[in-house]
């Protein structure tokens, strides 16, 4: 869209962005990330519905935070993505900007952690139907017919971590999967050793997750990983009203307690 690339050039003119991240065409005229240093770039930029990517995972790279001011052309699971990540005191050391279309289809600009705030609030989406119609599915399941049915999936998981890769919020520098001395999780790709990474995975990412799918779109093998944390995230909005990527003071439900919570769970 024209007044993007406008917008886009503006920006890194009068030096507000040194670095623009969006979406360009390849030569498939598919979407995919791109990188702007320069307003004579900002006619490649596109925006639409194709244009899936989460872009926040690119701002936890060294070169990318090196570039300081860096505008951010996102979809609204981009933006609650980003507002988590400030929550977790990710990103406070970026001056960022938010290029995103609004469902009237007009750009809006957001400068501020706090216009973000109140963007992604009055803009809060829903779970996708076909994943809700999914997860009723599987609710509605034994015991026994769900573990089979995630046995199945899980039983073609390749290790490749693409689902880490691709997610903003696995952003630890060494991770568990990672280690040998000494070895959590079996590395091999075998039933037993997929249940624990994907099941570790889900517990990292409980009231932490903000439902953009990507984790399940990137899998080479088609397994719903996906629907894992969407369904962790309707658990602890039920059992604990939080709402994740909603608040710059959510925090998440590993990291927050209060001393005088009950501890008649402990046995």
């Amino acid at each position: 869209m024209k007044e993007l690339q406008i917008k886009a050039a503006e920006l890194l003119e009068n030096g507000t962005v040194n670095l623009l991240i969006g979406f360009s065409e390849d030569l498939g005229k598919r979407p995919v990330p791109c990188f702007i240093e320069t307003s004579a770039e900002a006619n490649m930029l596109v925006f639409n519905q194709e244009c899936k990517n989460n872009l926040s995972v690119y701002l936890h790279k060294k070169e990318v935070k090196d570039a300081v001011k860096i505008g951010l052309v996102a979809n609204v699971a981009t933006l609650r993505s980003v507002l988590q990540l400030l929550s977790e005191n990710q990103l406070w050391s970026l001056t960022l900007t938010y290029l995103t279309v609004n469902g009237a289809g007009e750009l809006v600009v957001l400068s501020s952690a706090e216009e973000l705030e109140a963007y992604v609030q009055a803009n809060f989406p829903t779970c996708r139907p076909e994943d809700q119609e999914m997860i009723d599915k599987l609710n509605a399941m034994s015991r026994e017919e769900r573990w089979a049915f995630w046995k199945d999936q899980l039983s073609e998981c390749v290790k490749c971590y693409a689902c880490r890769a691709v997610c903003p919020m696995c952003y630890c520098t060494v991770c568990t999967t990672e280690c040998n001395q000494p070895q959590w999780i079996k590395t091999s790709a075998q039933t037993s050793g997929n249940f624990e990474y994907h099941t570790m995975r889900a517990m990292h990412l409980a009231g932490r997750c903000i439902n953009c799918g990507e984790c399940g779109r990137i899998c080479p093998a088609g397994i719903p990983v996906h629907l894992l944390t969407a369904q962790m995230n309707q658990e602890m909005e039920k059992e604990f009203g939080g709402k994740t990527g909603w608040s710059l003071k959510g925090g998440y439900a590993l990291n927050t307690f209060k001393p005088g919570d009950k501890e008649n769970f402990i046995k």
